[in-house]
């Protein structure tokens, strides 16, 4: 813990508080930098010669100032109150946290041109409604490769989930705009599972809470409401937090569970298979710690197979929806989109990365840079078996292992401000665990959360990330 009496403070204490405030200098510094680029429209949010980037709008709309007011007094009692009852009254606590998170990013969203029933209407912002509204579910599965190509652009690239997320909804309301608060709460939903999945990797509510924050505020979420990607990370943290219950509980209805939610994760979107490397690094630290028998890692693998290879039969055989085939034209329509459209892969291995420590959020990324650095300058003292490293650097090294994958890969180039949400969220956490332990805490963290409003307002008022 850092002191805060100069007067008393040993030498080397003194260094680290002096280490610790040049840090946060450093690190608010590097944030008005960058946040100052986008409001003077002194950077491009994709590459010109990588043909994609995301335009500025040539008349930036005026925000009413009580937003971000408002916004900001909000955090105040989340954050301060909610740090201090989450041990004592922790489901009182969420609940509320939720209800909040809804409304700061519905707020926030009001910088942008254009509302949420406009965009969700909107074949060329979102092609997944008009579908929607033209074919029952039955016919969307059982003829999804035959009526694929005949839907607007977007829906015709991707796997049938969203279409149907939106028939689900028709179930209780035609308006547009209802439908697109409904997409901001279905996606809120996700921060409950981060809660949970941070409690049980490190043992701590407090960092549960600042990720449940953290997630309400990433960004790249933010600016592209009402668009369904920001709803793909709800599918990918369900079978996480599905996956740690099987670790924790060893029962194994939670696997039967997990490969049911893996096939309705590929339904929706397939791109968040890549984070099965944190699946890794999170089951290899669990065999250091002997949590597992060579019995629990063969169900592991087994019964989540069953489970998968279960619903895909009942599909297939109920629908005629064939999960694998329709992967495998979404899969040749991304390889033949960027060779078509001419991007190039060298320029996105650049332009990527760039793109994406904006769009998860600045303070976020800042942080991680010094954590996984931090790491990697330890790993003599880590030694070589990753099996015995605490959980905090296990799920450091994954997270980087999983990034940088995904990069060279090459697939998705450009656009990986939406593309990517999915693991945007996956960095919140390790910025939450490290929040969550410096001294000032809550003081540092609703600094840090003012910032990403901020960063949030001034983008959506100036970049056109969904236009109608």
């Amino acid at each position: 813990m850092i002191t805060v009496d100069t007067k008393s403070t040993p030498p080397s204490t003194q260094e680290a508080k002096n280490t610790f405030v040049a840090l946060l200098l450093t690190y608010f510094a590097i944030n008005a930098l960058l946040i100052y680029l986008v409001y003077s429209r002194n950077i491009i949010f994709g590459s010109k010669p990588g043909n994609w980037d995301y335009p500025f709008f040539k008349t930036v709309v005026s925000t009413p100032l009580w937003i971000p007011i408002a916004v900001f007094l909000i955090l105040i009692p989340t954050i301060f109150i909610g740090s201090k009852w989450i041990g004592s009254h922790e489901k009182l606590v969420l609940v509320g946290c939720f209800f909040v998170a809804v409304a700061i990013q519905i707020l926030i969203h009001r910088a942008y041109p254009y509302s949420l029933g406009t965009i969700v209407q909107s074949d060329v912002a979102n092609s997944f409604y008009s579908p929607a509204m033209s074919y029952s579910p039955v016919e969307v599965l059982s003829q999804y490769q035959a009526l694929a190509p005949s839907f607007p652009l977007h829906a015709r690239t991707n796997m049938p989930g969203k279409i149907l997320l939106f028939q689900i909804f028709k179930l209780f309301t035609s308006s547009p705009r209802v439908m697109g608060y409904l997409v901001v709460a279905l996606s809120s939903l996700g921060a409950f599972f981060l809660y949970g999945i941070c409690t049980k990797l490190f043992q701590n509510k407090l960092v549960g809470l600042y990720a449940f924050i953290l997630y309400a505020l990433i960004p790249s979420k933010l600016f592209f409401y009402p668009v369904l990607n920001t709803v793909t990370p709800i599918f990918i943290l369900a079978c996480l937090y599905l996956f740690l219950l099987y670790l924790e509980r060893r029962k194994t209805i939670f696997l039967w569970l997990l490969g049911g939610a893996l096939y309705i994760l590929i339904l929706f979107e397939p791109t968040p298979l890549v984070t099965g490397i944190i699946f890794l690094g999170i089951l290899l630290h669990a065999i250091g710690e002997k949590k597992l028998s060579k019995k629990d890692i063969g169900a592991l693998v087994i019964i989540p197979a069953l489970g998968f290879l279960g619903v895909y039969l009942i599909f297939l055989a109920v629908f005629s929806f064939d999960l694998l085939a329709a992967f495998q034209y979404v899969l040749r329509d991304a390889i033949n989109f960027n060779m078509i459209d001419q991007r190039d892969y060298w320029i996105w291995v650049i332009e990527n990365p760039k793109e994406f420590l904006f769009s998860a959020g600045i303070p976020v990324m800042i942080l991680f840079i010094y954590l996984a650095s931090e790491m990697l300058s330890q790993l003599r003292r880590l030694g070589r078996d990753i099996t015995r490293w605490p959980i905090a650097e296990t799920y450091t090294l994954s997270l980087l292992t999983t990034i940088l994958i995904l990069i060279f890969l090459g697939i998705n180039r450009g656009e990986i401000t939406r593309l990517w949400i999915y693991l945007a969220v996956f960095f919140q956490v390790p910025a939450a665990v490290f929040l969550a332990k410096i001294e000032y805490s809550k003081a540092v963290f609703y600094l840090v959360a003012c910032t990403l409003v901020i960063q949030c307002i001034l983008t959506l008022q100036r970049v056109g990330f969904v236009v109608p």
